[in-house]
């Protein structure tokens, strides 16, 4: 059935009004939401986004919505059209049909000249012809002269039916049909009627319009009918978690401004769960940096200071290494060495800011004493036992105090995991070269490290495995080692022990050098 102009206006009114309202009532709570909760959002430099209606899921909910609606309506505009076409074909025979009967009537003309008349002139049929026998019997008017088209009602199929609508659209003005078909009253005959086509175009064009109007009010009510459906379950929470991440961009270390999860199941839910995680991670970043530049500042401060202290103790081992007394004579060097070490740590530190070590002046010296004088310093204290089989004709070239802090960090770690166990252990080194490289493998027998410190082993302040520890030693003994070429990676860790692998570049002595 095709709908009529009168229902179609009264959908349009009707998706006025329900759009209308829900358009009003999405752009009312959008206002009061982006009223300012507080101060701070207030005085914020960054704005969150100003809504726009076009822009957002409402338009896109109504337009897809609509545009599924027109397009199912498309689909079935041409056979609706088709189906109009064929009934009015039909009507046409049937009005020749009484045309016929009123004109071999024995009172024909009495009936012709009645309501027969005003029927035949309102189809606009031109002749009526009945066939018998191929006999032709000339009931009313006289076949036009123009450009007539044969239909048969019996023989016409979907593709004929579609392929005469647009025949029909595109008709000249004109032009005629003659519609050859049975009555329902006598099937032994056939009826001729030949009519204008014009009133039947004019027909299609009338229901055209009626049908594009109804299709689209009925596309946007029930685009509207969508949208009222998955605001609440759909556009709403994903308006919240929009706005939430617009307030958390704007400062992300306020807690205040947190997204708390709706417990909702579905993916929306799962975006609100995997956003909170997320903004508790920055926050606590956020949190961290300002700590640690808070710390930097303060140890910047203190090394300030310690640095005229030390001068002062370096001052002091100068004048230790003129006492006689041999011991003195023996340790003061090595003193002296170590305050030297402690000053350009604390001068190092004072540029704490630039986060870069000096760069590293190379030179020529043994690996074994090397090992040995980092062991001293790094077991000060603790009774683990050391040994090492590194060639006592080892070379290395790279700078000797980067390197010894390497070996410093790796050896006292090794050493305190020892001692913080309370299990007997031991600390051995030992040296294999490949080609132009050293592996120094540093190997303790202690409890090995846990997974957690294994996933961010070289990671400052994210983790020791020593009670206590900041996790300071191996990220610079790597940035150290890196600095100069090489690198330190993981081994081995488990029950038995952990290895650690210093890689430098290797130089073998001279032995016309050593014989001299």
């Amino acid at each position: 059935m095709i709908p009529h102009l009168t229902g179609a206006c009264r959908l349009w009114c009707f998706t006025i009004l329900v759009t209308g309202s829900l358009f009003e009532h999405e752009r009312a709570t959008q206002v009061t939401l982006n009223v300012p909760t507080d101060s701070l959002e207030a005085t914020t430099s960054t704005s969150p986004p100003e809504f726009k209606l076009k822009d957002g899921l409402t338009a896109r909910l109504l337009t897809i919505g609509a545009g599924f609606i027109l397009l199912t309506e498309a689909l079935f505009f041409l056979p609706t059209m088709a189906s109009l076409r064929d009934e009015w074909i039909v009507s046409r025979l049937n009005t020749a049909e009484i045309v016929a009967l009123a004109g071999t009537a024995p009172d024909s003309d009495g009936l012709m000249g009645g309501r027969t008349s005003e029927l035949v002139r309102a189809a606009e049929i031109q002749s009526v012809t009945i066939i018998q026998n191929d006999l032709r019997l000339l009931v009313m008017g006289t076949p036009p002269q123009g450009t007539i088209i044969d239909i048969d009602p019996e023989a016409q199929t979907i593709g004929r039916s579609l392929s005469g609508v647009l025949e029909a659209y595109a008709a000249p003005e004109g032009r005629y049909l003659r519609i050859v078909g049975r009555p329902q009253t006598n099937a032994a005959i056939k009826l001729e009627v030949i009519v204008a086509e014009a009133p039947l175009k004019e027909s299609l064009m009338r229901s055209t319009w009626q049908v594009l109007l109804a299709s689209l009010a009925l596309s946007l009510t029930i685009g509207a009918l969508i949208y009222a459906a998955l605001a609440d379950g759909f556009v709403r929470p994903m308006r919240r978690l929009t706005r939430a991440i617009t307030r958390f961009s704007t400062a992300p270390t306020d807690a205040s401004r947190a997204l708390v999860p709706s417990g909702r199941s579905d993916e929306i839910g799962q975006a609100e769960v995997a956003f909170s995680s997320m903004q508790d991670t920055v926050r606590q970043a956020f949190i961290q940096k300002d700590r640690l530049a808070q710390l930097g500042l303060a140890v910047s401060k203190i090394s300030h200071d310690l640095r005229h202290s030390l001068g002062a103790a370096q001052l002091v081992s100068e004048r230790l290494a003129s006492v006689d007394d041999p011991v003195v004579r023996a340790t003061a060097p090595r003193l002296e060495r170590a305050l030297q070490r402690a000053v350009n740590l604390a001068q190092s530190t004072l540029a704490f800011g630039k986060a870069q070590e000096r760069p590293p002046e190379t030179e020529l010296f043994y690996l074994s004493d090397a090992l040995d004088d980092a062991a001293e310093e790094a077991l000060a204290g603790l009774t683990v036992p050391w040994d090492h089989q590194v060639p006592n004709d080892l070379e290395v070239e790279m700078d000797a105090d980067h390197f010894h802090r390497i070996l410093t960090n790796l050896i006292r770690n090794a050493a305190q995991a020892i001692a913080q166990s309370g299990k007997p252990g031991s600390i051995h080194a030992h040296a294999t070269v490949e080609g132009d490289r050293i592996d120094l493998h540093v190997i303790d027998s202690g409890p090995g490290l846990p997974k957690r410190v294994q996933d961010n082993l070289f990671m400052p302040f994210a983790g020791s495995g020593l009670a206590g520890g900041t996790g300071l030693g191996l990220a610079i003994a790597r940035e150290l080692a890196r600095l100069n070429g090489g690198d330190i990676v993981l081994g081995a860790t488990g029950p038995s022990g952990t290895d650690f692998i210093v890689q430098i570049s290797a130089q073998k002595a001279d032995p016309s050098e050593s014989a001299a």
